[in-house]
């Protein structure tokens, strides 16, 4: 029987050549959109894929996707890289479903959640083309540029403004109603309700949310 070792070298070429084009479809490491710039505690975050959380460390990465909760006594500040300060009390969740800036254009898409706790959240002006919301369990804050704080149970958001303006809505659209808050400004959003009345906060109250979410 003739043989053709030049057809088969060839085959062989081929084969190796798909193995080698197969091993550069593996997905290419994630691109971080912030870090956490302080921390006190215990804090952990789930990474997109993971099974388990791990702990967070101080200059540690963040990325779309990751779930971060701090424990009893703990508190983290977390600096996207549009500038955002997003700083967690105590026993808080808080979710990056979506975040993707352009630093030249300056345009940003953002979707940040917090499921549970106390928040504070700092973020500045953007222009009419980019879009940050904020979501709670009741509540969805649309942002222009704003500096406010929260606190958010499973039945309720508790939001003040400390500088800016922020329009809060029912995260259900079917309950119609929106609160526009002002300086200094908070509304309370239940789970079946609109948000109510915009009321001027105590400074007692501000100043324990404050405490809550602060850190060096």
């Amino acid at each position: 029987m003739r043989r053709f070792p030049l057809l088969e070298l060839l085959i062989a070429l081929g084969f190796l050549g798909g193995l080698l084009g197969a091993s550069t479809a593996w997905p290419q490491p994630k691109t971080s959109i912030g870090k956490v710039t302080a921390l006190e505690g215990k804090v952990t975050v789930l990474r997109e894929g993971r099974f388990a959380p791990e702990p967070l460390a101080n200059q540690a990465a963040i990325f779309q996707e990751d779930i971060i909760q701090t424990d009893v006594a703990s508190k983290v500040k977390i600096t996207l890289i549009d500038a955002t300060v997003i700083s967690l009390g105590e026993q808080s969740r808080f979710e990056v479903k979506q975040f993707v800036y352009s630093a030249q254009q300056q345009t940003l898409t953002a979707r940040l959640a917090v499921t549970a706790g106390i928040f504070r959240a700092i973020v500045k002006k953007l222009i009419p083309q980019s879009s940050f919301e904020v979501t709670t369990p009741t509540a969805v804050a649309a942002i222009r540029g704003t500096d406010f704080m929260g606190e958010v149970t499973p039945n309720s958001t508790a939001i003040v403004v400390l500088e800016g303006t922020l329009v809060i809505s029912n995260v259900r659209s079917t309950f119609r109603g929106i609160a526009t808050l002002v300086e200094g400004t908070g509304t309370t959003v239940a789970d079946d309700q609109p948000p109510s009345a915009p009321t001027r906060w105590s400074e007692s109250r501000i100043e324990a949310l404050r405490r809550a979410t602060a850190l060096q």
